[in-house]
């Protein structure tokens, strides 16, 4: 039995790094091309207002997809299907009002407080902010399959999308020569296909019959996770938008160049833990801790080691993608890929306190941690420039999982 499960295992982690893989060796193959027709302020201005996804994802989505994780589990068939009816209905309206607040939160925002922006607003936020409304069906229907253990139908979905982000992206940038605006559009049309396709195949949820009672008790419950996951920006967005301040284009371009090629790492942590996030809240839920730490250990192991590599390689790796142009985004890689370690140790823990019943914890935790990444950020800046950001990003998930760890033993001692 021991040999079917991990047999089990195996398939579904090769089926989940499969449909990250494929298609991030198609846009590795061609990002040299793109690295071509990309200059470092093209990088700079795609960097600058992809890091406000941070802030504005989670408003958004509203989190709602980790109330779908949660009751996964506690329900029937019938039941995950009415759930998935309401949320199929909230990320496609909901979601969308959001994003208009939004885009005008931000717009005024960086005409009033950021006025020595060196880059223009228009289209770049506008492609930003709406991509993100437009991946909420996506990301359901990933959520769905991968807690039902559905990997063949996240493989060929993934593999989908991702194909057709490469090809907009060659089409754009390599063959249109858009540069910024290219690589801003290619995700937005990208997520509007698949949108529209998702929405047509499922269009049968909108029969089910759901109360405006049921959609608030979700609200309250991602309520504080969204609160939570906005100030996340803080660990994973502010290097980006703070560092545009020093007014350095050139080197901040490659700021972002060595950030993107760390960012390919998430693809590995990615797959990893979506093969094991149902077990472990399926271990949370039955309190097998056994189960629970087996699997945490394995995770973070399996994705140092992936990391390791990266490191030993990065010089080699960054030649390559950019076609030489950005190698001085090689220090930047190799110090920012640290946090895919840390953010992963970071997520395990908060999902472990999420799915025990204590959501509020993680709103508690951002609130404190932000508030120390917001003063130590400046300072690391002040002394070590763009190095000391990179720094800063890996030690944000540090101060969030210890942060986390030490309100969750508080909380489990107040309530004995």
């Amino acid at each position: 039995m021991k040999d079917n499960k991990y047999l089990t295992y195996i398939k579904h982690i090769s089926t989940y790094f499969g449909a990250s893989l494929i298609p991030m060796i198609l846009m590795l193959a061609v990002n040299p091309l793109i690295a071509l027709n990309m200059t470092p302020e093209d990088y700079a201005i795609t960097g600058y207002y992809s890091s406000f996804n941070n802030l504005i994802g989670p408003v958004i989505i509203f989190y709602m997809l980790h109330y779908f994780n949660k009751r996964y589990f506690e329900l029937d068939h019938d039941g995950r299907l009415h759930l998935k009816a309401l949320l199929f209905k909230a990320v496609t309206a909901f979601s969308f009002i959001i994003s208009i607040i939004c885009f005008f939160a931000l717009l005024g925002y960086i005409r009033v407080f950021n006025t020595s922006l060196e880059f223009p607003i228009m289209p770049y936020l506008a492609y930003t902010v709406f991509a993100l409304p437009l991946a909420g069906l996506y990301n359901l229907e990933l959520t769905d399959y991968r807690m039902g253990r559905n990997s063949k139908g996240f493989f060929r979905l993934s593999i989908t999308n991702g194909v057709i982000l490469v090809v907009l992206n060659v089409a754009f940038v390599v063959v249109m020569k858009w540069g910024a605006s290219g690589k801003l559009l290619a995700p937005l049309i990208t997520n509007l296909l698949v949108f529209i396709y998702l929405f047509f195949k499922n269009r049968q949820l909108l029969r089910v019959r759901n109360s405006w009672n049921e959609f608030v008790i979700i609200l309250k419950f991602c309520l504080p996770l969204t609160m939570g996951a906005m100030l996340g920006y803080f660990s994973s967005g502010f290097d980006k938008t703070y560092l545009e301040s020093l007014g350095n284009v050139t080197e901040y371009g490659y700021y972002i160049v060595g950030a993107s090629m760390a960012g390919y790492l998430s693809t590995f942590s990615t797959s990893i833990s979506s093969t094991f996030q149902p077990d472990i809240y399926e271990a949370i839920a039955t309190s097998n801790r056994k189960l629970l730490w087996r699997t945490a250990l394995i995770q973070i192991v399996m994705i140092s080691m992936v990391v390791v590599l990266f490191v030993a390689l990065c010089p080699m790796v960054i030649r390559i993608l950019t076609a030489g142009r950005y190698m001085d985004s090689t220090i930047y890689a190799r110090i920012i890929s640290v946090s895919t370690i840390t953010s992963s140790i970071y997520y395990i823990t908060n999902n472990y306190t999420i799915a025990s019943g204590y959501p509020k914890l993680y709103m508690y935790t951002t609130v404190i941690s932000s508030i120390l990444i917001i003063i130590f950020l400046p300072v690391v800046v002040r002394c070590f420039k763009f190095i000391g950001g990179a720094w800063m990003v890996s030690a944000s998930y540090v101060i969030l999982s210890f942060t986390n760890i030490v309100l969750l033993w508080i909380s489990k001692r107040v309530k004995r």
